[in-house]
């Protein structure tokens, strides 16, 4: 098996475990009063946890498709680090914005994954219409999703901060490899 796809792999299934186990979820879930009570693992822990299998079942399978893509893309490493910069970032926002007590899920993670395999496409080849349009296509789920993806209800804010997420982590890369510099692609 690739090692792009392990990585996922293993996520998706420790997600599996915690979901199926109510002391795991209620251990791992992003608990906002508990991550301001100093449990400060929930930040990464709680994508790990989903509030149903049905919600798993729409997270998991993208989450792996879209890691393995963006892995496969750059490097199996650099997907690792987009995932735990993407998981900071999204129990961030969901916990700043206030809307929600309890939070999990792979969604926000995933939406950073998208951002990033856009914005590589765009920038590895700026003159090609479809990347730009997908760009286009997601941003326009992301202002107009309404809080259900899949008839699941979800934190609207965690996949925005996914997706602005996944935008500054590819920016960063790029400019700390600097591939576009040397006229290299972004491998």
């Amino acid at each position: 098996m690739a090692p792009q796809v392990i990585f996922a792999i293993i996520v998706a299934v420790i997600a599996a475990l915690v979901t199926a186990s109510a002391e795991l979820s209620s251990l791992a879930s992003l608990d906002s009063s508990r991550v301001m009570a100093g449990e400060f693992w929930r930040l990464f822990s709680g994508h790990a946890a989903h509030l149903s299998w049905r919600q798993y079942a729409m997270d998991a399978p993208v989450f792996i498709l879209l890691y393995a893509t963006y892995s496969r893309r750059v490097a199996p490493s650099s997907a690792m680090f987009l995932s735990l910069f993407a998981a900071l970032s999204v129990s961030l926002a969901v916990i700043l914005a206030g809307m929600h007590q309890v939070y999990g899920g792979l969604s926000g993670l995933s939406c950073a994954a998208v951002s990033a395999i856009l914005v590589a496409m765009i920038m590895e080849q700026p003159r090609r219409t479809f990347p730009c349009l997908m760009g286009l296509v997601f941003c326009v789920y992301l202002l107009f999703m309404g809080g259900f993806a899949s008839g699941v209800g979800v934190a609207h804010e965690a996949h925005v901060a996914g997706a602005a997420s996944g935008l500054v982590f590819a920016l960063i890369r790029v400019r700390a490899s600097g591939s576009l510099r040397k006229g290299l692609p972004l491998t």
